[in-house]
């Protein structure tokens, strides 16, 4: 009597569909029970990715994060991760803190933030274990900063611009009090109102001192931190017709969530400056502008010596004043990238006004607006925009400084 068959008698059409039922963080040790599931499994790409796709998301591959270059490595990588995130170790998580934070950042690349599974993952394991040791590693804290035996800077600045960027595609602004820490925003606000941080170098803006127009998202997370507890205080002390904006996790500022169908040569100029516009302009839009009263702003920095290490000035305790603007804009022209713009999208020009959404006494709160929007290099969206008020323009410039009522454009 034939002895019944085993499971390496089964046809390979049965063995992939058996496998794709085992969890991708068992496939080592099954490649250790024989060699001939070893040669099996190995550059299995088609079970692999079969694997991947059922818990990740597509990879996009013009990121400039990823997972890998094969399914097989794109799927260790996600275990990987997975495991590290779900560990109640804190070491494990800052072993390899570079390599975890730029997984993550891979993840953060979907098509659609509405559906994705990659957040839908990140959504569920980020938990205060995970905020704590991942999304506060900037420079905010050190020790002399907000920093505490829980919370503390990273080694090497390349992996505090991740922890900040990381804290800003998070979205929602973190402010990791315990016992023995200090609140975030004071220190915070003292980098935003650092005058010192603005010049010809930075473009006057949230960009890295060294003129290569490269974001810095420490700068970036500083004004997040202060926007969000101004906008939590307004909301609890007044009648603004909103509630707070950020709400949901890693969904607000996913890279390659704008909708934008890419159009032939053939029929571009048959196409309304709407219709091209990659970014979505046109339309009413929500901006929150921050300050310091003036005397409080010019004695922050010129009523006392600036540190002479070029280290940061004292936190800022003052309470700020906060106005919500309403703007409505329309493109006006579409060109090409210039040699110092991110080359996969145009530059679009608009222009419209603004006008307060409250405090209507403000003489100086109504202006026009003319601006630009494009890429950067490294492929973050940045606005600029000029107000004039009265004849008396004023410039911003930075990444992600709009929302986009929802009802409204």
């Amino acid at each position: 009597m034939a002895s019944p068959p085993t499971l390496l008698d089964l046809p390979h059409e049965l063995l992939h569909h058996i496998f794709l039922h085992v969890d991708p963080a068992d496939l080592a040790r099954v490649r250790l029970i024989c060699r001939f599931l070893d040669r099996y499994l190995k550059k299995n790409e088609l079970l692999f990715k079969q694997l991947y796709l059922l818990s990740w998301d597509e990879p996009i591959e013009e990121a400039p994060f990823n997972l890998g270059s094969t399914w097989e490595k794109r799927l260790q990588n996600a275990v990987w991760l997975q495991k590290v995130l779900q560990s109640r170790n804190i070491d494990s998580k800052l072993n390899d803190y570079q390599k975890t934070a730029q997984l993550i950042l891979a993840l953060l690349y979907v098509r659609n933030s509405t559906t994705s599974k990659n957040l839908n993952f990140l959504e569920q394991v980020f938990d205060k274990l995970n905020l704590d040791a991942l999304l506060c590693r900037s420079s905010l804290f050190e020790p002399e900063g907000a920093g505490d035996v829980t919370h503390g800077a990273a080694s090497t600045e390349f992996e505090r611009q991740l922890s900040a960027k990381l804290h800003c595609y998070y979205g929602i602004p973190i402010d990791p009090r315990t016992r023995k820490s200090n609140p975030t925003h004071p220190w915070a606000r003292s980098r935003v109102y650092d005058l010192r941080n603005y010049d010809t170098n930075t473009m006057w803006g949230p960009f890295r001192a060294d003129g290569s127009g490269r974001v810095d998202w420490e700068k970036m997370e500083a004004i997040m931190i202060v926007l969000g507890f101004n906008m939590k205080i307004l909301v609890e002390e007044s009648d603004v017709p909103f509630n707070a904006i950020w709400a949901v996790r890693f969904r607000g500022a996913v890279p390659y969530s704008a909708p934008y169908q890419k159009h032939s040569l053939a029929n571009e100029l048959e196409l309304s400056l709407d219709a091209r516009d990659p970014y979505g302009v046109t339309g009413t839009w929500l901006r929150v502008v921050c300050f310091l009263d003036y005397h409080d702003f010019y004695a922050f920095n010129f009523g006392s010596t600036a540190p002479a290490d070029g280290g940061p000035r004292p936190p800022i305790d003052i309470r700020e004043a906060i106005r919500f603007l309403k703007l409505g804009i329309n493109v006006t022209k579409i060109e090409p990238p210039g040699p110092d713009d991110g080359q996969a999208l145009p530059v679009v020009h608009f222009k419209g006004v603004s006008r307060l959404m409250h405090a209507f006494w403000d003489p100086n709160a109504n202006s026009a607006l003319t601006g630009t929007v494009r890429l950067t290099r490294e492929g973050e969206i940045r606005w600029t925009s000029f107000s004039t008020f009265q004849g008396y323009a004023c410039h911003f410039s930075a990444p992600y400084v709009c929302m986009k009522l929802a009802g409204l454009s």
